[in-house]
């Protein structure tokens, strides 16, 4: 299916999610589809292939996901060129910098107390993994 969800009101939504997730309890159905909502699939996917341009960029379990990836806050003055080597992807603001990184042991080790590591959601990694607000064009 192909944005099954698109332009359903939140309740309409809901149900059908619920419906999908009833079909696949038994374990012997598979239903594929490809949507922009991350929400959905944080709800009901088992496992995610996430395409970009073409190409797979993974292919993993909902859970192996979340697990493998974390978001890092903190200051600019701890952002050097060898620092950097441990993110997937930088966004810098003026109060600071928000990173994407798939090596959350290096990070602890690298930074310690000296940044926020929290959980990234789908949405942030599918962001950051698109090359963050770089690609945002507002033309």
């Amino acid at each position: 299916m192909d944005e099954p969800t698109a332009g359903l009101d939140p309740v309409f939504r809901r149900e059908l999610l619920s419906t999908l997730q009833e079909l696949m309890i038994d374990g012997n159905k598979t239903i594929f589809f490809s949507t922009h909502v991350t929400t959905d699939l944080d709800r009901i996917a088992d496992y995610i292939a996430f395409i970009q341009n073409g190409r797979l960029v993974f292919q993993q379990s909902i859970h192996e996901v979340a697990e493998g990836y974390a978001l890092v806050k903190g200051s600019l003055e701890l952002l050097d060129r060898d620092t950097e080597k441990a993110f997937v992807h930088i966004q810098r603001t003026a109060a600071g910098f928000e990173a994407l990184t798939d090596r959350v042991d290096e990070v602890k080790l690298i930074f310690g107390d000296a940044v926020v590591i929290e959980p990234a959601s789908l949405e942030d990694i599918m962001f950051y993994l698109k090359g963050g607000v770089a690609h945002v064009s507002f033309n």
